[in-house]
């Protein structure tokens, strides 16, 4: 039995430098290739959809809402401050109030989203003990917009809030619900505490 002599390759730096210069430019085409050669031909490289158009307000144009408010209703005082926009939202707070105590809280967000603003709120007991499923907040879209006024609704429309500005000082907030045993509508009208 004879046995033949077993060739290794030589790998000489040349032979190296080659090839890591074939597998870099390799490793070049593999990934901008696809962007290049579309150029290269005369035509633009695939891109993103592009994101929905808004149509509608943006949460910038909900401004008319931002101040510290004060009302009442039914032996009640009512408290509800908004912030001025930015960073596409606005954070909001409101309390009830009743003999001197605190009845109830709501914390509330109005955030941009590819659709348009987004009233986000929660209920809160005295103790900060939640209403509403922690994973799961009252998301109401915007349903309509015009100067000064803004109505966001539920997805079910069992749920509608309108803020309408009627003066400098005055601002009217109207709740409409057919869920989670009640029904009707509530007028609320605040003015401005400076």
């Amino acid at each position: 039995m004879s046995s033949d002599p077993v060739v290794t390759p030589r790998c000489t730096q040349a032979s190296l430098r080659r090839g890591l210069r074939t597998l870099g430019i390799a490793t070049l085409w593999l990934a901008f290739g696809p962007l290049v050669l579309p150029l290269a031909r005369g035509q633009q490289p695939a891109t993103q959809p592009p994101a929905p158009v808004v149509n509608g307000p943006l949460v910038q144009d909900l401004s008319f809402i931002a101040g510290n408010w004060r009302g009442g209703v039914a032996g009640g005082l009512l408290d509800e401050e908004w912030s001025p926009p930015s960073a596409e939202s606005m954070i909001g707070m409101f309390r009830y109030m009743e003999a001197g105590k605190v009845k109830f809280y709501e914390f509330m967000a109005i955030e941009a989203t590819e659709a348009g603003p987004v009233l986000r709120l929660r209920h809160f007991d005295p103790g900060l003990a939640a209403w509403e499923d922690k994973s799961a907040a009252l998301s109401l879209p915007v349903a309509g917009f015009s100067e000064n006024q803004v109505i966001f609704e539920s997805n079910d429309k069992s749920t509608r809030l309108t803020y309408r500005r009627s003066s400098a000082d005055s601002l009217t907030v109207i709740l409409e619900r057919t869920a989670g045993g009640h029904s009707g509508k509530q007028e609320f009208n605040f003015t401005l505490i400076k």
